[in-house]
């Protein structure tokens, strides 16, 4: 796997606290035998090199996707320090074998984000090393690990699980890069991923099946059982939404859904699909709950396509200023955005409440501010010869392509997010080439909901 830098930051930012997630962000691009640049893929060999090759069995999927975005369970953590061997450290060792320039960027985020003053690239390994086994001895060491007040029937607990089917995520899609938006002064993300296997035109055959094990449980409430449903149905649903006027990029709605829960960890309250069975419209394309670092934030869904990046960029901001309620440049309260009677349709009187109650500021550490989920696909383009070349470097010139495409989309938000005053929101963003975004997505939806 040829390792690749992030895009240099600008601007400076608070110091960070070293704890597992945000160690997983930091070496998730440049681990060395990875085949992949998920986060399951990371924490699975963190696990597996910690642990030499002695953690058994790996934790599934899902558990490896929730240690990424919540943090290693307490029992992860004592089962990890049983099998560390401290004075042969095969951590520290894994960590060696990450390229000079690559330990080198490490070693300055550590120092930047004020995690080690005198942090260079031959003492990054042991750090690292150290930093990881530390977390275990911190997360294991709690006698009780905080909890939001959330609801906790056991009728509820639907509610904040994932309604995503991602098993096969990293079978379509490769990151190439992630980073921050500068402007953003509250957490965020920006992520640049690439349809697998990287050559044009690209190939939409693992694409459609990803979406369609997922259609049902976008386009149904959450809760409603996958049985008591068929894919027949949520078709249906879906072909009436198109028709309704409201959106024109529906597969980019869809795509919004799966990367926010799958990467972030935000998970889905409703969608403005579902809702159209009611005759009723939301302003944002779906509502999103998402628990990171004791805080829990209520994200706002927006999607575009367009074959023109700026455009795509452009347009998506156009959503967010329209939406009601939008006033993301002061407080707001996450219980004036979220529509209580689509909630109590959706989940009945209790749940609503419940909810409700988890929103209030004086009961929760629940951000008094929305966020944005964002999905912006656009057209490929490229000077660099992809032809007149071997098969690996076609995907290296691609990947280097839609690096370029990163940075342009962080100048261009940075700007944005000034211009309107939302520094104090998160931004979770998703960027994906298509071949030819609007008349390739317009198809893929067309094969598999009909028109």
């Amino acid at each position: 796997m040829k390792l690749r830098k992030t895009p240099k930051k600008l601007g400076s930012k608070m110091a960070k606290e070293a704890n597992f997630t945000y160690l997983i962000d930091l070496v998730n691009p440049y681990l060395p035998d990875a085949a992949d640049t998920s986060k399951e893929e990371t924490v699975s060999l963190i696990i597996e090199y910690a642990s030499d090759n002695q953690y058994s069995p790996m934790p599934a999927s899902s558990t490896l996707n929730t240690y990424a975005t919540d943090g290693i369970s307490r029992s992860a953590s004592k089962k990890l320090l049983n099998l560390i061997n401290k004075e042969t450290s095969s951590l520290e060792e894994y960590f060696n074998k990450i390229g000079a320039d690559q330990l080198t960027l490490i070693a300055k985020k550590l120092k930047k984000d004020g995690i080690s003053p005198d942090v260079y690239r031959g003492k990054a390994p042991a750090l690292l090393a150290n930093l990881f086994t530390e977390e275990f001895e911190k997360v294991a060491s709690r006698k009780n690990r905080r909890k939001q007040k959330i609801p906790t029937k056991s009728e509820d607990k639907d509610i904040f699980t994932k309604t995503v089917s991602d098993e096969t995520f990293s079978t379509v899609f490769r990151q190439v890069n992630a980073s921050e938006i500068d402007a953003v002064k509250n957490r965020n993300s920006i992520h640049a991923f690439v349809l697998k296997p990287e050559l044009l035109p690209f190939s939409y055959t693992n694409l459609k099946n990803l979406v369609t094990s997922n259609i049902t449980s976008y386009a149904i409430a959450r809760g409603v059982s996958k049985t008591d449903v068929v894919g027949l149905q949520a078709a249906n649903l879906l072909r009436k939404y198109a028709k309704s006027g409201i959106p024109n990029n529906l597969l980019g709605e869809l795509l919004a859904y799966i990367f926010l829960e799958h990467e972030d960890n935000a998970l889905k309250l409703y969608t403005r699909a579902e809702i159209l069975k009611f005759k009723r419209t939301i302003d944002s394309e779906g509502i999103y709950l998402k628990r990171d670092q004791g805080k829990t934030q209520l994200i706002l869904g927006a999607s575009q396509l367009n074959n023109n990046l700026e455009d795509a960029i452009n347009n998506v901001v156009k959503k967010i200023a329209t939406f009601d309620n939008n006033r993301s440049n002061e407080m707001v309260l996450a219980t004036n955005i979220v529509d209580r009677s689509i909630l109590r349709t959706q989940f009945g009187e209790d749940k609503s409440n419940a909810i409700i109650k988890l929103m209030a500021p004086t009961e929760t550490d629940f951000e008094d501010i929305a966020s944005y989920g964002i999905f912006i696909g656009y057209k490929f383009r490229t000077q660099l010869d992809l032809d007149d070349c071997t098969q690996e470097e076609a995907k290296e010139k691609c990947r280097q392509a839609i690096n370029c495409d990163l940075e342009q989309a962080i100048r261009q938000l940075n700007i944005v997010i000034q211009q309107h005053h939302w520094q104090k929101s998160s931004f979770y963003v998703y960027l994906l080439p298509f071949t030819n975004a609007e008349e390739d997505t317009h198809a893929i939806m067309k094969d598999l909901i009909g028109e």
